[in-house]
């Protein structure tokens, strides 16, 4: 009987050094990945919004297979559109699009905080019945609540 849970445990560190072999070559491929993009005309183009949104309080951030909006806070609307298209790009594939949503996160580090910032993905289809997956970093109410009451309060003391 000892022999059988000795080799039940062997069993298992085996699996699991396999499993942890797969996740590092699986990580170094998204990590490749990520690096590609960066270095891709397509990020280069798409740099100068990220810029600014970079030193704004965002209310959401929406990855599509064709698009990437970024919307403010304060006031209330539009930061930027970036549409593939009318920049001369092809829509993204659904991996290429889920990396971008890992891209912008790191780039966008107010995003990185899962305290305030929230990662949705959801299913788009298509008028030709394909599903497509984007991706939608959302402000959360408390974190947008402080923001605004912030602004509040500095209108308040320009006001006086």
């Amino acid at each position: 009987m000892p022999y059988l849970a000795y080799m039940m445990l062997f069993a298992a560190m085996i699996a699991a050094l396999f499993l942890l072999a797969y996740y590092r070559r699986e990580r170094q491929k998204e990590l490749y990945r990520m690096d590609a993009l960066r270095n891709s005309r397509l990020y280069r183009d798409m740099k100068p919004l990220i810029q600014r949104a970079s030193v704004r309080d965002l209310d959401q951030v929406r990855i599509e297979r064709d698009r990437i909006t970024i919307t403010r806070v304060h006031p209330p609307g539009t930061l930027g559109i970036f549409e593939l298209r009318q920049a001369g790009h092809m829509q993204m594939s659904r991996t290429r699009t889920r990396v971008m949503a890992e891209v912008i996160a790191e780039d966008l580090e107010i995003l990185q905080d899962r305290g305030n910032y929230t990662l949705t993905r959801y299913r788009v289809i298509r008028p030709n019945g394909t599903a497509d997956y984007s991706y939608l970093y959302t402000i959360r109410s408390r974190y947008k609540d402080s923001i605004m009451a912030m602004h509040r309060r500095l209108e308040d003391r320009i006001r006086i």
